[in-house]
Order: structure tokens, then C-alpha cells, then sequence
């Protein structure tokens, strides 16, 4: 029996490999994905502090490197900064280990359960202290709140921040934008804040028959005060997940 996505058209707000990979595991379902990128990176305002955390990285002056996205992964790899072994790296969540992964490096921390910021660092902290750990590392977008290097900093560990690069929007192609706006694309995945501002901002509100996916509670509850009616929420924060999870939503809703 076919997927409950067979035939679907959804939209992939994001490119480059993400995109690329959740493509391939829609086309496995039997679904049309179309890759529409709504956000993508630019280099920080401060490219010299960035190039200065980099360097200073590579020459092992943190025991400890915190990546929130995937697109930090990225960042590093296209710097090509060369992360020391004595460098351990922690992650977000499944979706950014794998990025990690997929880099060549190595993941000495993902939080259990749902990937969060707030669950990254409380865990984390939970069985260390700062007279035992050295100084951390953490890097992120312009955008991301401070969550980890503020609870690091109150808890007293020794942190740093790297701002590697900015969120910028992408002007949708319009016979995409057209296509959301008549209702012909059946589903939305919605990664972030920044993705729902974007699509909120190029083509408003969506009509009743979208039916829009939310990567994890905290993008939920931005796509609703956004004006989204989010009629899916995938609780751990992961691209493969919801998918899998929308797949078997919709297949159970057409059998019943």
C-alpha cells in the first residue's frame, strides 16, 4: 500500500543538501516535492569576529563546540575549519548530529528527546561542573536566541559565541508563490520562524485545504501567531520524523 503522501505536492522551504535529502525521501513516498528555498545564509556583519572564533577553534582553544543547526555544520565545512580531537561537539538534535556526521566529525552530545535549545544545554549541564570543563564554543545565526551560551554563562562555565552567519529571506519564484496561494501545493513544511515570516510576508495566508506541517512545537506556536493554522506538529524536532509522521497521518485519514 502506497504512502498517505502519494500523489501530494509539498513544499521544501529550504535548498542545498537538506533540501536535496528530504526530496529524495518524498520522492520515496511517492510525493512531488518543490524545492523553494524561503531562507538562506549570508555572511555575518562581523566577518572578522567570525574568522577569529574559526581560527581559535581550530587551534584547540575550546574543549567544547555547541551547534544549533545544521547550517552552523555548514558554515564550518565551508570555511573548512579543521575541528581538533580534542575538541568535543555537541548537538541540537538528531537532524544537526547527522549534519555533524555527514562533515566527518564526531557527536559527543545530542539531548534526549524533543531537539531543543533549552534541552541541549540543561542536559548537558546536568552532570558537569565548570571546574571540570574547559571553555565551549558556541555557534549560531544571527537570529537564534541565546539560550545555550546564556544558561553556560549564568551556570558559570566558560563560553564563548560565534555569530557565523545571518538569516536571509528568498523571494519565492512566483508560479510557486501562485501555486501556495491557489492551493495547488497540499503541503507546507514549516522548519522555523524565519521560513513562516517569509512565507507569511511573500504569500499570506495559506487556504484551508494546506495543510501545514510545523518541524516542532516552538515553530508551531510562532506559525500561529503568525496567522498559520498548523495542522501538524511533529514533537521531536526532526525533518525525518515529520514526514514519516504526515505520511502516516494522511494515509490513516484516507482509510478511514
Amino acid at each position: 500500500m502506497t504512502g498517505g503522501l502519494h500523489g501530494a505536492r509539498v513544499l521544501v522551504p529550504r535548498a542545498g543538501a537538506w533540501g536535496e535529502r528530504v526530496r529524495v525521501d518524498l520522492h520515496a513516498r511517492g510525493a512531488e516535492a518543490v524545492v523553494a528555498p524561503l531562507i538562506s545564509s549570508a555572511p555575518p556583519r562581523d566577518t572578522a569576529a567570525r574568522d577569529r572564533a574559526f581560527t581559535a577553534l581550530a587551534d584547540g582553544a575550546y574543549a567544547w563546540l555547541f551547534v544549533t543547526s545544521a547550517a552552523s555544520v555548514e558554515q564550518l565545512r565551508q570555511h573548512a575549519v579543521a575541528i581538533p580531537a580534542t575538541t568535543r561537539i555537541a548537538a541540537v538534535g538528531r537532524a544537526t548530529a547527522r549534519a555533524v556526521a555527514d562533515a566527518g566529525w564526531e557527536v559527543d552530545f545530542v539531548p534526549a528527546g524533543a531537539s531543543s535549545a533549552t534541552a541541549l544545554v540543561t542536559q548537558w549541564c546536568a552532570d558537569r561542573t565548570p571546574s571540570t570543563t574547559g571553555r565551549a564554543l558556541v555557534v549560531r545565526s544571527d537570529l537564534a536566541q541565546a539560550v545555550v551560551s546564556d544558561e553556560l554563562d549564568v551556570r558559570g562555565f566558560g563560553v564563548d559565541v560565534c555569530i557565523a552567519y545571518r538569516t536571509v529571506g528568498v523571494d519565492l519564484d512566483p508560479a510557486v508563490a501562485d501555486g501556495l496561494r491557489s492551493g495547488e501545493i497540499d503541503v507546507v513544511l514549516l522548519t522555523s520562524l524565519s521560513v513562516g515570516r517569509e512565507l507569511r510576508r511573500q504569500v499570506g495566508i495559506l487556504p484551508a485545504s494546506t495543510l501545514v506541517a510545523s518541524i516542532g512545537p516552538g515553530t508551531t506556536r510562532d506559525a500561529t501567531a503568525l496567522g498559520f493554522t498548523v495542522g501538524h506538529t511533529a514533537q521531536s524536532q526532526s525533518i525525518d520524523a515529520l514526514i514519516a509522521e504526515l505520511d502516516a497521518r494522511v494515509l490513516s485519514e484516507k482509510s478511514s
